[in-house]
């Protein structure tokens, strides 16, 4: 039989247990773009001037070590749903991005890391989390955002997070999108050393 009683002992019960499940569910930033549950627990994202967001695992680096870039997976448009022409544009961002990314790091990273499609003790993966045209946004400029990580290969544990949104103006969206990995490589020369200048992120 439902009394009063037990009813307040149950609404008590999920009030004790609520707060327990807040702190367990870690919070979208970058307007929702920005999940860090695919990342994984524990991450505290610094905002940089060369990187949104960033989180490093103290004591990273590449130095001597091989890094694989593997495949990205289809786009995964954390923030609205995207015209059909913007999808379209993301899925073929999605297909070139691997490419791009071992051509910049090779450069960056010459004598100082290997980088690779197959092997490797460090793996970066990635994913796209939108893309939007022009005339979509108040800015009426396109953008692409998206996520970063490097992990162990060999245990799996998480080293680097990143993410980043990148504004075209009046460059391409590949033009911006091979400057910002030009700089990204430069800092991840430096092992993200610039995460340690950055702000703690709140929004």
């Amino acid at each position: 039989m439902i009394t009063r009683r037990n009813v307040s002992a149950v609404l008590m019960a999920l009030a004790l247990l609520a707060p327990e499940k807040w702190a367990s569910d870690p919070k979208t930033l970058d307007d929702g773009r920005l999940d860090p549950a695919w990342f994984g627990p524990a991450v505290e994202f610094r905002t940089t001037s060369v990187i949104d967001y960033v989180w490093v695992k103290p004591g990273f680096s590449v130095q001597g070590r091989t890094l694989r870039v593997e495949t990205w997976p289809e786009p995964a448009f954390m923030g609205k749903e995207r015209k059909a022409r913007d999808a379209a544009k993301a899925y073929e961002l999605v297909e070139s991005m691997p490419l791009r990314i071992r051509s910049a790091l090779r450069l960056s990273l010459q004598g100082i890391a290997r980088v690779a499609s197959e092997g490797g003790d460090l793996v970066l993966s990635g994913r796209l989390v939108d893309y939007v045209g022009k005339g979509t946004l108040r800015a009426s400029q396109p953008q692409a955002t998206w996520d970063l990580k490097i992990t162990d290969a060999a245990t799996g544990e998480l080293l680097v997070a990143a993410h980043h949104r990148t504004l075209m103006g009046f460059s391409t969206t590949e033009e911006r999108i091979d400057m910002w990995l030009g700089k990204f490589g430069d800092a991840l020369k430096d092992d993200l050393a610039v995460a340690a200048s950055g702000q703690p992120a709140s929004s």
